[in-house]
């Protein structure tokens, strides 16, 4: 029996050593501009009218989810306009953002700046989805008030999509690498 594993462990590491080989990666002497084509190709930038439609469905999985009631049915338009205005924002800065080169030719208190400007607007758009989700939220039974946040978490998250939870790296994804997330670098608080 320890022989048949054996052979199976072998042959799974030979198999995974060779499928790692196997993988392309970019020529180094390929160009930078080739290089970042590439990139460019795995991922095409998204056009207005994609990301009205993604917005659209976000908006109608919201709305599903919630199962709202006649009553509710009519607060929620204010609630749908503050996330179509806040989703709105969100691609024209996106799409105002400078040049990878602009960026790091910034200096100290230009990024800074930038950040705080950032900041302040997505604190705007977020207060403004709150103030109109108000009124909404306290029409919601308990079942509702225990998945609005969930169906909510990303029209009203100022960075947008969980970045952080999907690997990407904006938002709290710095804390998380760090292990600032459950207390400190050394793990949980203890109480």
């Amino acid at each position: 029996m320890k022989t048949i594993a054996t052979i199976a462990l072998a042959a799974l590491l030979t198999g995974t050593g060779t499928y790692a080989i196997a993988q392309q990666t970019p020529a180094p002497s390929a160009p930078a501009a080739s290089q970042d084509q590439t990139r460019q190709d795995r991922r095409p930038r998204m056009s207005q009218d994609d990301f009205n439609r993604l917005v659209d469905a976000r908006i109608a999985s919201i709305k599903a989810g919630l199962r709202l009631s006649a009553d509710q049915d009519r607060l929620w338009a204010p609630v749908e306009t503050a996330i179509r205005s806040s989703a709105t924002e969100r691609y024209s800065r996106f799409e105002q953002r400078p040049t990878r080169d602009q960026r790091q030719s910034m200096d100290f208190m230009q990024r800074l700046e930038r950040r705080s400007t950032m900041r302040t607007e997505g604190a705007q758009r977020s207060a403004a989805v709150t103030a109109a989700l108000r009124p909404l939220w306290d029409s919601f039974s308990e079942d509702q008030k225990r998945i609005a946040p969930r169906l909510l978490r990303e029209a009203i998250d100022v960075d947008g999509p969980r970045w952080a939870e999907r690997g990407g790296r904006r938002g709290h994804d710095r804390d998380h690498r760090m292990g600032m997330h459950q207390g400190g670098p050394r793990g949980p608080v203890q109480q």
